[in-house]
């Protein structure tokens, strides 16, 4: 809906442990280390290997295989301003974030000091 702003660094994701993966109602929730978080609203599109199919999901959720990086680390990341944000695992394992909401947030990202809707 909003897009992410001109002065994001997806770079604050890089070398941070996805702790925990968690669901609710209407979000998917993503804690990292160093308190970074993600509450996703929208679309995510997850690949858990260099030969596994890409998965796609939205909220509400009742099952999913993302719980499968729950304890990997951030080895890259990348953003556009169209509010893509994806996220590299490394070994093929890959979480990207969509802005494909036109009416609703698509996911909000909590960082110390400051908190980015999308």
């Amino acid at each position: 809906m909003y897009g992410l702003p001109e002065d994001f660094d997806a770079s604050v994701f890089v070398g941070r442990e996805l702790q925990q993966v968690s669901f609710t109602a209407n979000t998917i929730s993503l804690v990292f280390d160093g308190g970074v978080a993600i509450a996703v609203e929208s679309t995510l599109v997850f690949q858990l290997g260099d030969v596994a199919a890409p998965e796609r999901q939205t909220p509400p959720v009742t099952s999913s295989r993302l719980m499968a990086l729950a304890g990997q680390t951030v080895q890259g990341a990348r953003s556009d301003r169209n509010g893509t944000l994806a996220l590299d695992f490394g070994g093929g394992r890959l979480l990207t974030l969509l802005d494909d909401s036109s009416q609703y947030e698509s996911y909000q990202i909590q960082m110390p000091g400051r908190q980015i809707v999308v």
